[in-house]
């Protein structure tokens, strides 16, 4: 199938604007797993036959890169011009994947490094309720809202206690795949990265411009079947300040793969190029959401009445929303229900699900929901059609979103070629 017919095959799975996760075959959750398959048979290769057909998978190391809100439009815009992404396209084999709902960082790196849907992992967003301090909190950061780091809370707790799912990672160390990877050194160590790449040597590296040397020491270093997976931020981090079609923004994507032509590509030798398959992926991509249209729930007419419908907190107040502002969850009493529904459904434009028809749906994956998801999942689910739906001041001021279910929140690529390939 040509890459424009799989597109259009994609965006037809929801009603128009609107493209939902293809689980169990074109989806982002499926990318790592099935490019560990080429190193050892106890991974499952569930991407389809083409995502790698014209590249060669007879290797002895596979570099997976995870550009963090890069996504299928923008990447192909970089086809046009000689660039890495060119160089893909003319050497290797690019497909457009789906990523999961919610398409963003916390829920979307989860099931790729786990090769599990949120549905069975159960981290379903930024803000989080964590039931054994019984509050929200912050994931990834793995803080309170407040900043507090949550083992400053509870030291009982680590990273563990934010997904419920085995990392690809540890499955490996049951292998003979050596498995390694090069994340930002801010996070190389923090309790959620320990946890979601537990049995892996993580490297951190300081500054973008040493990424790709980083990720070619350990090629370099590598004996025997290895997989390196790399995690590279900082598209994602300007595109929500600035928007994703500022001029910073589309720079950073420029240099970003900029860096991985020359400081790892074209730096790599030959006898190690032959051997090395190069995956370039992206989580999720990102829509522009001027300031002046995000939505701040707060200031709704009727928010006080809502409120009053929400669960309660430990302190006998209303339950926060959590999620994120593309993917927005409401806790909301049972007897309550239907009411709050109802005027979820006359405020925001877009869908509103009940978790029964979130679950019923596939939205959140196929597969029986686990107790974590369960506790985790708003009794109401809203995503807005196109912009944010704010309960923190914060996040009002965001140019640029994700999490939602529009075309360049969930199209993200998957370029394959082996190094030597793109070397020549």
């Amino acid at each position: 199938m040509r890459r424009h017919e799989l597109v259009d095959e994609l965006c037809a799975r929801g009603e128009e604007g609107v493209v939902e996760p293809a689980y169990g075959g074109d989806c982002v959750t499926n990318a790592a797993e099935s490019a560990l398959a080429l190193l050892n048979p106890a991974f499952e290769r569930t991407l389809p036959d083409e995502a790698f057909c014209g590249a060669e998978t007879d290797v002895e190391t596979v570099v997976f890169v995870l550009l963090d809100g890069f996504g299928y439009d923008e990447w192909t815009r970089f086809e046009t011009r000689r660039t890495l992404a060119r160089r893909f396209a003319e050497s290797g084999a690019v497909r457009p994947l789906t990523s999961i709902y919610p398409s963003e960082t916390a829920a979307a790196f989860t099931s790729i490094a786990t090769g599990t849907n949120p549905v069975e992992h159960g981290l379903l967003g930024w803000f989080q309720y964590l039931a054994p301090i019984d509050r929200d909190v912050v994931t990834l950061p793995f803080t309170t809202l407040d900043g507090t780091p949550i083992d400053e809370v509870d030291p009982s707790l680590d990273g563990t206690a934010l997904f419920d799912a085995d990392p690809l990672s540890a499955r490996a160390v049951e292998t003979d795949v050596s498995f390694e990877t090069v994340l930002p050194a801010s996070i190389a160590d923090s309790p959620y990265s320990r946890a979601i790449f537990d049995g892996a040597r993580r490297t951190g590296y300081e500054e973008r411009e040493t990424f790709a040397t980083r990720l070619r020491d350990r090629v370099e270093a590598a004996s025997g079947p290895t997989f390196v997976f790399g995690y590279e931020p900082s598209i994602d981090a300007v595109a929500h300040e600035e928007g994703l079609t500022s001029r910073s923004a589309r720079q950073t994507m420029a240099d970003v793969l900029t860096g991985l032509q020359a400081d790892l590509v074209d730096a790599l030798s030959p006898s190690a190029a032959a051997d090395t398959l190069l995956v370039v992926s992206a989580d999720h991509g990102l829509v522009d959401t001027p300031p002046a249209e995000n939505v701040d729930v707060t200031e709704w007419s009727h928010w006080d009445t809502l409120q009053g419908r929400f669960r309660r907190d430990a302190a006998g107040g209303p339950r926060r929303p959590t999620g994120s502002p593309r993917n927005t969850h409401f806790h909301v009493e049972p007897e309550e229900l239907d009411a709050a529904h109802a005027e979820l459904e006359d405020a925001v434009d877009g869908r509103v699900y009940t978790c029964a028809e979130a679950v019923d749906s596939g939205l959140f994956g196929v597969g029986e929901p686990t107790e974590r998801f369960e506790r985790r999942c708003g009794d109401l689910v809203a995503i807005h059609r196109e912009c944010g739906l704010c309960w923190r001041a914060d996040d009002r001021s965001n140019r640029g979103m994700h999490g939602g279910l529009t075309r360049a929140e969930m199209l993200v690529p998957f370029a394959v070629a082996t190094v030597d390939a793109l070397q020549n």
